[in-house]
Order: structure tokens, then C-alpha cells, then sequence
């Protein structure tokens, strides 16, 4: 029997709870009988084999996972040496499948002893088969009517509740468990139960249990990437229903409940010999993406047009010289037409096509019209010096310290690199999804204004999302930008630049929803080249939308011809020395032997090249007739 979310509040007495309880479950928006895992963020290979027709047939499908997603009972999941899966478990779990990971769904239920009476006589049941790999269950505050089982080849982990992961260690040594929160219960397979309390970590085995606090912070278990995620869904859990399905569903951008694989051809046997007809409904088309068409990524073969259309990119990243940060850019007392104007005829002059600049949503905040206004000129400036403008909605470069204000900005730090840039939004709005609605409205006003328009090259979402020390925390709120960019449905495409550690989770997701990819490296050049070669086994076009550090060997004359092989677009750093004094070397960057060499920018005030041998590779610039792409 189904239940449902409603159940238990709308059934009465005994007598007449049956009924009732019935005609309800006929109004409930469909959902699976026995509990469901609902996909809410994933990167990299993950995926799922899981039953189709009746139960005795043994059939399954096989597909890859994508947010949104939901399977239930017997769906064996697997994740490739990239993959990370962040999912719901209804009746009240969250969990975390890491790289290398087989688990098989055992059973997600809501049973009871008899005709329940109330929602306290509900039991919760959530058992997982875990083959190889590890998991991170969140399973809240313990409660008597939630049971959770994660059975391993060595042994089993029990729990009412807690915070726990578990690993299966190198050399087949055993299991790794560690327990974060709570208590659980370790059962091995041919030795005593023990009880492992929060704040400790153990090996088990078969035979035997060994305290292990090494475990405890160790790379194996740095299960960080589903926790913003987790942090969030914090709010939808009920202890003793699970997880509000529907609110799940809106906060991963979906219009309609989760896409169930599987409900749709399986019923169930009443017994091997007595059998239900098997339900031929046609399986739904899952995509890897779900939604309307113009919710989901650009295909190849769009991106690749959008990319054969616009040409060669030669682009920098700009903020007029008179200003220390995007706040001070963008307010109506010190957006100044002339210097921008100015310097935007500059920048085409030294062979520049197109410009990167970074929106700030505390102005939008206190002066959205004023700011909308200021915008659509600024982009008729670019269009008569034939600049094409990614504007970048969000920013987590924090060099200052602080939240961004509203009003006059301070005056540089002497001789300090950057030190008055603020992020877009502050860092508690970044992790506080009850502070995200007028970041939203802030997007749908811009892109929503802007959409159509021919003078946008593309939407650059969150320039170094996950900076200022907040890394993993970021993912959901710039996986919540994406959905809604996408939910405008804008014809430029969109983007969200990796910047660190390429090999994360983190930046994965991030270029999974990019329809271009873009990233930044102030490296070496063979490390840039490295990076490159990284990023073209996703097929897509792509941009370096940040470089330039002279004292790193990061230049224009090492670089560009790297990128003109690779038929790579580009945005160098800083066009004219000014108040952000991005010339100066940064402190942790830099060279002792030439300190006096500039790190950022390409023209002198008055607007002189810094080197004239840069405005000629820049003017140059053009992909290799064999270039990769």
C-alpha cells in the first residue's frame, strides 16, 4: 500500500481511516509505493540499472542519473572514477555516493504494524547493499520509527538516525566507518556488535572492530561536495514522513514532480504464481537533461553554430580606470560615460573584439532601474567600438574581505594589488538560500531584459564561484543560477568558469551545465596547455576567460600561440592601469628578481601600450587554419 505525504494527517478513526485513507492516495500527485531517491546534484558518470515489468520477469533498464531523477527499490547504482551523486532517500535519508561506488537500493519504505492510528506509529526502513566504494548517509536526529542498514560484504551499519560514512579501505583491509553525528551500531559478520559514538572512526572487519582515528579528516573521507546541498534540503525533511517531495523538486529547478525510472513498467506479484498483469504504459523519454527544451543544455550541434557564427574571440576582462570595484562601477555617481566610452574605443583600437565585465547585484538591489538603464548603455558604447560583452552576473572574488555596500567606495590600499574588490553577493548570501530570492529577482530582471539581445556574446554566471573560502558551500546556490538563467530561456548561451583544482567535483558541475566551457589559469604555459588538452574530451567549444601573469611567464607572447593552436577564445586580465591597480604584483605571486614588471593590464592611463610587441600578438591573433576544435 502507498503512502503518501497526506496519509496520516487526513485519516481518522479506524473504522473509516481505510477509506479514506484509499480515496486520498487517488488525489496525491503519483509517486513510487515504497519510498523513492530523488537525484538532487551530480557530476561526472553516475548511473542506474533498475527493474522494469513485473517483478518476477528479472528485467532492468539501464541509464545515466541526472538531477531530478528519482528511482526506488532494486536499482542497483554505480559512479565512474569522476562521478559524485548527492540523493534524497524518502523515507528521511541523505546520501552521498562517491567515485567508484556499486550500492543497491534494498528497501525504502514507510510500513506499520497494523492500520496505523497516527503518524508516530509509521516505521521508516531504508536498507542499502553496499558491494564496493563508500557512502555518506545523513540521516538526521535519531528517531524510533526510522531504520537504517547499510549492509557490506564484512558486516553491517545500523542506525535510528546519525551522520556516518563508511569506505572500503585500500588492499581490502576492511571498512572504514566513521561516525560524525550520533551513534551507530556495527554489526561484523562473525564477531560482537559495538556501538560507535560520534567523533570516531573504526575499521571492520568480519572478525573484529579497530579503533582507527586516522580515518577521521583523511582524503577518503572528504565528503564535501552534496553538503551545501544537504544544508539546504535540511529544511524539508519531517521526521517521521521524510523528505516534502514537491518542495525537493522545486529546489532543484523542476516544474513537475521528479522523473520516476522504472514506476511506469513495474507492479507488483502477489506471488510466483499469482501474478498481475504487467503495465504497458510506454516509459517516459528521459533526457539527460529533464524539463522544457529550453530549460536544458545547448546540444553540440547548436554550440558548435553559435561558435562557427561568432569568430575569433580576442577579449579582455575590463572595469573602467576610475574605479576600485564593480560597485563603484555601476552606480549612477560614478558610472562615467566619457572614461568608459574612452576606453572601450582603446581597447578595439589595440585589437580587442570583445570584453568581460563583472555586474554587481547590490546596485540592482538599490537602484534597479537606474542600474538597468546604465547597463543598456554601457552595451551601446561596446556595440559602436564593435565589442561583443559577456557580462558576468555574480562574482566571489573577495580581495577585500567584506560584503559589497551600497554608496561611496574607499580609495585603493598604496601599493596593494586589488585590495578593494568585493564579491557578488556577501559571503552569508551565498549560503543562506533564505537570502536567495532577491538574487533571483536580480537575475530575471537582467537576463530577463537582455535576453534577445545581439549585443550579449554570453551569460557568464558566477565568475570564481565557490571563492572566499566557501568552495563546496557555493554549489547549490550557483546550480540554483543555472535554473534560473535556464528557466528564462535566453539565446545566448551559458557559462561558469573552472578555476581551481580541475579535477574536483566542483568544477565539473560546473562545466557539465556550461553550454561553453571556460576557465581561467594564470599558470605556466605548459600548464595552461595541460588544462586544454583536459577540457577538450567534453566536445565543446571553449574560452579562457581569465589569464595574464607577466612574472609567471603567463603572457601574451607564450600564450596566445597555445590558444590559436587549440583554437581556444580568450579574455586576458585588465585593460587600463587604473584604481583597482591590478599592475602590481600580487603579494603571494610575487617575483622578487622584477617586481616591477605588471602582472594585469594592457594600456597605460592615457592610453599607451604597456608593450608594443603585446598590442601586435593581440591584433594578430587568429585560430590555425588546423586548429583544434
Amino acid at each position: 500500500m502507498k503512502i503518501t505525504k497526506r496519509f496520516f494527517g487526513r485519516c481518522g478513526p479506524w473504522m473509516m481511516g481505510l477509506f479514506v485513507c484509499l480515496g486520498m492516495a487517488q488525489t496525491v500527485e503519483s509517486a513510487p509505493r515504497a519510498g523513492e531517491a530523488i537525484v538532487v546534484a551530480h557530476v561526472g558518470q553516475v548511473r542506474a540499472s533498475y527493474p522494469v515489468g513485473t517483478v518476477h520477469d528479472g528485467r532492468h533498464e539501464s541509464r545515466d542519473l541526472f538531477t531530478g531523477a528519482s528511482v526506488g527499490e532494486l536499482t542497483r547504482i554505480t559512479t565512474g572514477s569522476d562521478g559524485h551523486l548527492c540523493m534524497v532517500l524518502s523515507p528521511g535519508a541523505l546520501m552521498h555516493v562517491p567515485p567508484n561506488t556499486e550500492v543497491i537500493i534494498q528497501r525504502l519504505r514507510h510500513t506499520a504494524d497494523g492500520l496505523p492510528r497516527s503518524e508516530e506509529d509509521v516505521k521508516r526502513q531504508i536498507s542499502l547493499q553496499l558491494n564496493r566504494g563508500g557512502l555518506y548517509i545523513d540521516g538526521g536526529t535519531p528517531t524510533p520509527s526510522l531504520e537504517i542498514r547499510v549492509q557490506t560484504p564484512e558486516g553491517e551499519v545500523r542506525s535510528q538516525g546519525a551522520v556516518f560514512a563508511l569506505s572500503r579501505l585500500d588492499g581490502d583491509t576492511g571498512w572504514g566507518v566513521v561516525c560524525e553525528a550520533y551513534v551507530v551500531d556495527l554489526v561484523p559478520n562473525e564477531s560482537d556488535a559495538a556501538a560507535l559514538e560520534a567523533g570516531n572512526a573504526v575499521v571492520m572487519t568480519s572478525q573484529q572492530i579497530v579503533d582507527d582515528p586516522s580515518l577521521i579528516g583523511s582524503a577518503q573521507f572528504q565528503f564535501k561536495i552534496c553538503r551545501g546541498f544537504f544544508r539546504d534540503i535540511e529544511q524539508f525533511r519531517h521526521h517521521i514522513r521524510g523528505f516534502d517531495r514537491h518542495r525537493v523538486a522545486e529546489y532543484v529547478g523542476l516544474s513537475t514532480p521528479p522523473v520516476f525510472l522504472g514506476e511506469y513498467g513495474l507492479v507488483a506479484d502477489v506471488s510466483p504464481s499469482s501474478r498481475l498483469r504487467e503495465d504497458r504504459r510506454a516509459l517516459p523519454t528521459i533526457t539527460a537533461d529533464i524539463g522544457a527544451p529550453h530549460t536544458r543544455r545547448w546540444g553540440e550541434r547548436r554550440i558548435w553554430a553559435w561558435w562557427n557564427d561568432v569568430g575569433v574571440i580576442r577579449g579582455v576582462n575590463y572595469i573602467p580606470r576610475n574605479c576600485v570595484n564593480s560597485t563603484e562601477m555601476w552606480m549612477e555617481s560614478t558610472f562615467d560615460t566619457d572614461i568608459i566610452d574612452e576606453e572601450l574605443g582603446w581597447a578595439r583600437e589595440t585589437g580587442f573584439n570583445a570584453i568581460r565585465v563583472t555586474l554587481q547585484e547590490i546596485v540592482w538591489q538599490n537602484d534597479p532601474d537606474g542600474f538597468l538603464e546604465r547597463l543598456d548603455t554601457f552595451l551601446d558604447l561596446a556595440e559602436r567600438h564593435e565589442l561583443a560583452v559577456a557580462p558576468v552576473l555574480f562574482d566571489g572574488l573577495n580581495h577585500a574581505g567584506r560584503a559589497p555596500d551600497y554608496g561611496l567606495q574607499p580609495e585603493p590600499v598604496p601599493d596593494v594589488h586589488n585590495a578593494r574588490w568585493v564579491p557578488n553577493p556577501g559571503r552569508s548570501r551565498v549560503i543562506d538560500m533564505a537570502q536567495w530570492p532577491p538574487l533571483e529577482d536580480y537575475v530575471r530582471a537582467v537576463v530577463g531584459e537582455f535576453k534577445r539581445d545581439r549585443r550579449i556574446l554570453y551569460w557568464d554566471l558566477y565568475n570564481t564561484a565557490g571563492n572566499d573560502d566557501l568552495w563546496e558551500q557555493a554549489l547549490p546556490l550557483l546550480d540554483q543560477v543555472f535554473n534560473w538563467v535556464r528557466d528564462i530561456d535566453p539565446r545566448q548561451p551559458l557559462a561558469m568558469s573552472a578555476w581551481k583544482e580541475f579535477g574536483s567535483p566542483m568544477s565539473a558541475r560546473k562545466l557539465e551545465r556550461s553550454d561553453i566551457l571556460t576557465f581561467h589559469s594564470f599558470e605556466q604555459p605548459e600548464l595552461l596547455d595541460a588544462r586544454i588538452h583536459l577540457l577538450q574530451r567534453y566536445n565543446r567549444p571553449i574560452i579562457l576567460s581569465d589569464w595574464l601573469m607577466r612574472q609567471r611567464n603567463n603572457t601574451f607572447e607564450e600564450i596566445l600561440p597555445i590558444l590559436a593552436t587549440r583554437g581556444v577564445g580568450w579574455f586576458s586580465h585588465g585593460l587600463v592601469q587604473g584604481k583597482t591597480q591590478t599592475w602590481i604584483q600580487e603579494e603571494d605571486y610575487r617575483d622578487e628578481d622584477a617586481p616591477d614588471i605588471w602582472q594585469h593590464d594592457v594600456l597605460k592611463p592615457d592610453g599607451a601600450p604597456y608593450d608594443d610587441k603585446e598590442v601586435e600578438l593581440i591584433r594578430g591573433f587568429r585560430y590555425h587554419e588546423n586548429a583544434d576544435r
